[in-house]
């Protein structure tokens, strides 16, 4: 049977690396999207009799609400962020030679339910190496508030063990016990 206490409604609260996305407007969506090929052999033609998993992509696609130059370098990894101290400005510039490596700006992404206290992590979905592969369009129009979406795609991080490396739902510190 069923149990009503498992339905979950409500808004994630976004840390990439150890800042806080802000605001979203729209909610935020997970996605697995695993990829496998046919094992097929001459006895059974054409049908099936496995599949292979061929590759799997994470994505989190975030409606961020936050306008600043600071939050716009979250979503413009290659750009560059130059401060000016004494006057206290900054600017956010754009424009890189081809071939830069977006695993150089990878961060870990954190989903964390903001219904739960911060101290319990049963339901964060952690990205452990997360880059935003998506355009940025920041619409300006009279009647409507500026919000801009951006996909986060999670790249393998080899340091972790096969199974878990692109991405953790749950608590991240649970190390020993059982698999299945």
């Amino acid at each position: 049977m069923g149990d009503i206490s498992n339905v979950q409604i409500g808004v994630q609260n976004l840390t990439y690396g150890t800042e806080d996305l802000g605001h979203t407007n729209g909610g935020c969506e997970f996605a697995y999207e695993p990829e496998y090929t046919d094992v097929i052999v001459d006895l059974y033609g054409n049908t099936a009799v496995d599949k292979s998993l061929t590759g799997e992509v994470v994505r989190v696609t975030v409606p961020l609400a936050e306008v600043t130059v600071d939050k716009l370098k979250n979503a413009i990894p290659t750009g560059t962020i130059v401060e000016d101290s004494t006057a206290g400005t900054k600017k956010l510039t754009i424009g890189s030679q081809a071939g830069k490596r977006l695993s150089e700006n990878a961060q870990e992404l954190v989903l964390h339910p903001s219904w739960l206290p911060t101290s319990d992590k049963s339901l964060n979905i952690t990205l452990h190496k997360a880059v935003i592969t998506s355009e940025v369009t920041l619409p300006f129009r009279k009647d409507e508030q500026s919000v801009y979406e951006v996909e986060f795609t999670a790249l393998i991080d080899e340091s972790r063990d096969d199974g878990g490396l692109l991405a953790t739902i749950g608590d991240t510190s649970v190390t020993s016990g059982s698999t299945t």
